[in-house]
């Protein structure tokens, strides 16, 4: 048993981040598509969320809680600021973001305080876990049939223009290829 338990020790964060990660690129895809994008950031991104859900879960072990998740707060807020700077893909962290908080809410452990805490505990897992599906089933969907599609005030997410050619740069305009 111990020797299992060792082995299977990760598979929680193995599974947020992964999740996280696909999530992540699904969502920059779709809208930012025609943009080579590299890097874990959305799984990253991810992992801070299952943080700031652990830190939720688990309010009542922590001696100043507060201070932990403004903590929290702050650093994410100053990550997603730097994420409005051109080149950096801000889509795939609010994805990563997203998808890490649902599935940290369904396959992080916690500790129940009474029965009422269990039960109400278990709904969230449920309900985080069927949203989690049910976006994924959507970024599939869409990533297939609107590919094209574009949300001209959502580019507003991704780099915030502080001059005329602040984002300039950052656009590229690949296209598919047509024929041979």
């Amino acid at each position: 048993k111990q020797w299992y338990q060792r082995r299977v020790r990760g598979w929680r964060i193995g599974f947020i981040y992964f999740a996280s990660g696909i999530g992540g690129t699904m969502l920059s895809a779709i809208l930012i598509p025609y943009m080579p994008e590299v890097g874990a950031s959305g799984a990253l991104y991810g992992i801070l969320a299952s943080l700031l859900v652990e830190v939720v879960v688990n309010w009542k072990i922590y001696k100043s809680p507060c201070i932990e998740l403004t903590k929290l707060i702050l650093l994410l807020a100053i990550l997603f600021l730097v994420g409005l700077l051109p080149w950096i893909d801000n889509f795939a962290h609010i994805g990563g973001f997203v998808f890490g908080f649902l599935t940290a809410f369904v396959v992080l452990p916690h500790i129940n305080y009474s029965e009422e805490d269990r039960i109400a505990k278990m709904v969230v897992q449920i309900v985080c876990g069927i949203l989690a599906v049910i976006l994924f089933a959507l970024l599939f969907i869409v990533f297939y049939l609107a590919q094209g599609s574009t949300c001209e005030n959502c580019a507003y997410l991704n780099c915030i223009p502080f001059t005329d050619s602040f984002c300039q740069d950052a656009t590229m305009e690949l296209r598919p290829r047509v024929g041979n």
